[in-house]
């Protein structure tokens, strides 16, 4: 009987509407910052990826914002390195013997592009 091989989700893309290019983006104030942004997470080796959104905020930015689902808090604003190392945390986390319980576990952290879809 084959055993079934873990599999790991990996970041392999992203992109910020709000702050293009996100990598060279310096807030006026890195304690409080508020942005959403997209990353495309897929397999590690293999072709392919699915968006998710995230909501990253600081400390600071935090009474403002209602709604803190798929949200990310970073007591302030270093970098993007720096919030895409928590990211990679978050993802590396995320592991199943397959993408749908990959997936499902994601999606209790960002909002995915296919949430409620069947």
């Amino acid at each position: 009987m084959k055993k079934e091989v873990m599999k790991t989700p990996e970041i392999k893309g992203w992109d910020c509407i709000d702050h293009d290019p996100i990598e060279e983006w310096v807030p006026d104030d890195p304690s409080d910052v508020e942005f959403w942004c997209n990353i495309a997470i897929g397999l590690s080796g293999e072709n392919g990826a699915d968006n998710f959104q995230v909501h990253i905020a600081t400390n600071k930015a935090l009474s403002r914002i209602e709604d803190k689902k798929y949200m990310v808090v970073v007591p302030y604003y270093e970098s993007w390195v720096q919030v895409l190392d928590v990211l990679h945390s978050i993802v590396a986390e995320c592991e199943d013997i397959g993408w749908s319980g990959m997936s499902e576990q994601l999606a209790k952290h960002f909002h995915w592009e296919y949430e409620g879809v069947r």
